[in-house]
């Protein structure tokens, strides 16, 4: 698993500043609800491209698909090749492409802390941890859309409807990338693991301010504090 690098320091503010939310309903087009999406309904975002262009789009990530998906004139799409993509900054959070999945930036710096968030289907009444992709419950036809100096090149269309009988169920990973390299942690164990040579100060801050290793808000204060503990470290 390679993750593209991103320009963050330099447009992070800026492109901050120009993003604003567009609430549809909190709905799909047909009035249903999208439990399987990060968020409860589509909002305006800025899409970075590797080559500097930018645009606007209304979009949201599908986490049993694992797309980032556009809705235009009431026609959902997904990314072509989102590594053409350098960032995408949506609801004041910034994801990346990683292959064909976007992660969620939590804290950066010396090392980068990521949220991938994920979800899977399950059928009602099967076993907990059976999980699939919406593709295999369910009929998906697919539209893509990529950017080319800015314009919209369109091919097949994406059904966001959830298939019948099944349920959402959390499946999210956390990663940190440190020298380079991606690991998953779900653990306090599994994290401290990944950082030996700074186990009494994490440990303890843990401790201290009772981290929840399962929680996106406690692993963004985490990954500030371990990277000011690295940053007076070097």
């Amino acid at each position: 698993m390679k993750l593209m690098h991103s320009s963050l320091k330099a447009t992070l503010f800026t492109l901050f500043i120009v993003i604003f939310s567009f609430d549809l309903s909190g709905q799909d087009n047909n009035g249903n609800p999208l439990p399987h999406f990060l968020f409860p309904s589509f909002k305006r975002g800025i899409v970075l491209m590797k080559t500097g262009e930018k645009f606007s789009a209304l979009l949201d990530y599908n986490m049993v698909d694992e797309k980032m998906i556009n809705e235009l004139n009431g026609t959902y799409r997904y990314s072509k090749n989102p590594q053409l993509i350098d960032s995408i900054y949506l609801e004041n959070r910034v994801f990346v492409p990683v292959e064909n999945a976007f992660y969620e930036i939590l804290s950066s710096g010396s090392v980068t802390f990521f949220l991938q968030n994920k979800s899977n289907l399950t059928p009602k009444g099967a076993d907990v941890g059976y999980g699939m992709k919406s593709q295999s419950v369910g009929p998906t036809r697919h539209r893509r859309f990529e950017i080319v100096s800015v314009i919209y090149q369109f091919e097949a269309v994406v059904n966001i409807d959830l298939p019948p009988n099944v349920e959402v169920t959390p499946a999210s990973v956390f990663w940190v990338r440190k020298n380079d390299k991606l690991e998953k942690f779900s653990t306090e164990r599994q994290f401290l693991k990944i950082f030996p040579e700074y186990v009494p100060e994490f440990k303890e801050y843990i401790k201290k301010e009772k981290i929840n290793i399962k929680s996106r808000e406690d692993v963004i204060r985490l990954g500030n504090y371990c990277n000011e503990i690295i940053k007076k470290r070097e």
